[in-house]
């Protein structure tokens, strides 16, 4: 069994002393956001966030996320019906969106 990753503010604590500075910065827009080790979706699932974009949907109170390849370019944008992006990276000095959130079809 893969040993599990020493991540978070214990083992990362010079990165997560700066986040904190900067989300006490700004309160007011720190609080709609947080910090996701997107490591564990590379590692478990093998996804490589260079050629691949995830969808995530809401399904039965469960978020529901696919991963696929890029359709064009580094930074796709979503379908004219979805939300828009929801997680990123900083990719060779460029947010690039890893993540999307679509909004389901009515039934």
């Amino acid at each position: 069994m893969k040993a599990k990753p020493k991540i978070g503010p214990t083992h990362d604590t010079a990165f997560f002393n700066d986040i904190q500075a900067v989300f006490e910065k700004y309160p007011d827009v720190a609080k709609n956001y947080s910090i996701d080790y997107i490591g564990g979706v590379v590692d478990v699932m093998g996804v490589d966030l260079d050629r691949q974009v995830g969808m995530s949907t809401v399904r039965d109170g469960e978020i529901v996320t696919k991963y696929a390849d890029r359709s064009s370019g580094r930074n796709p944008g979503p379908p004219p019906e979805e939300e828009g992006c929801f997680r990123w990276a900083l990719r060779a000095g460029e947010w690039v969106c890893v993540t999307y959130m679509t909004i389901p079809p009515p039934t």
